[in-house]
């Protein structure tokens, strides 16, 4: 799969997400890598966040999460 579709089925998957916060969350694309952005309030959230990527993209592409805990 081409990094831009997982990019959109990783954008469709958090924006679908029963927890709130993930909904907010932006994908972008960076050559090989997938970068997750925004602010989360636990750092459960977080990680959570970066396996619900994983599990779009397995080991296709690399997940940078740049979220931020606040």
């Amino acid at each position: 799969m081409k990094t831009q579709e997982l990019e959109s089925n990783a954008q469709s998957v958090l924006s679908l997400c029963p927890v709130l916060e993930l909904r907010q969350l932006k994908v972008e694309r960076e050559e090989n890598a997938l970068c997750l952005l925004g602010s989360l309030s636990t750092w459960y959230h977080k990680q959570l966040a970066q396996e619900t990527l994983r599990r779009v993209c397995g080991d296709q592409v690399r997940i940078k999460n740049l979220t931020q805990v606040i």
